[in-house]
């Protein structure tokens, strides 16, 4: 880690993340049930969902846009105590702009998590944009961080270590959990703002 890629995680105030191939392994898993209904399936990561505990913990927002709609995403955000919740965009400057607006900070204080082109526009504007290896080029190409670990994986909590680490937090929270105790942060309301321009 060099000092630009440090200096740019010590100024993170709010991490915000795509799902698909970022929480996940970017696969779309559908079934149909014994009614005839089409219903989609996803798979996360534990250690992302303590990874997102981990930024709470620390005094660092969170939040996902994502171009989806799905309840199970939104089931597991709102089960992590996320602050913000964007789905169905597509075009993702929108909510980016709205956190800023909302936390009163600048784009160089958000961290966003992404991997194919709709997330493009706002890797190239936040203070830290992160990605995954197994991106398209486009997106590797602008981020200041590509993660070891793939989307499903466990490279949303490669990112989280690297921001806690960075500000100083991270051995205060690995002591806490040595200790046994550390304490699940209180759980928040989670803002939900919701497009028709993205995909069911």
């Amino acid at each position: 880690m060099n000092e630009e890629l440090l200096a740019r995680a010590r100024n993170i105030k709010v991490v915000l993340n795509d799902i698909d191939g970022i929480w996940t392994d970017g696969k779309l898993n559908f079934y149909v049930t014994a009614d005839g209904r089409v219903e989609e399936m996803k798979s996360f990561n534990a250690q992302d969902g303590i990874a997102v505990m981990m930024l709470r913990g620390a005094g660092i927002k969170t939040g996902v846009i994502t171009g989806r709609r799905h309840e199970t995403t939104l089931t597991r955000a709102r089960s992590l105590g996320m602050d913000y919740f964007y789905q169905g965009f597509l075009t993702k400057l929108g909510p980016l702009e709205d956190v800023l607006k909302r936390e009163n900070i600048t784009a160089e204080e958000v961290a966003f998590m992404g991997d194919d082109l709709t997330d493009l526009p706002l890797l190239e504007k936040v203070g830290l944009a992160v990605s995954v290896p197994n991106a398209v080029p486009e997106i590797k190409q602008v981020a200041h961080f590509v993660t070891t670990r793939t989307g499903g994986d466990g490279a949303y909590r490669e990112m989280v270590d690297l921001i806690l680490k960075a500000q100083g937090k991270l051995e205060p929270v690995l002591n806490a959990f040595r200790q046994s105790s550390w304490k699940r942060p209180p759980a928040k309301e989670l803002q939900i703002v919701t497009s028709q321009e993205g995909i069911s």
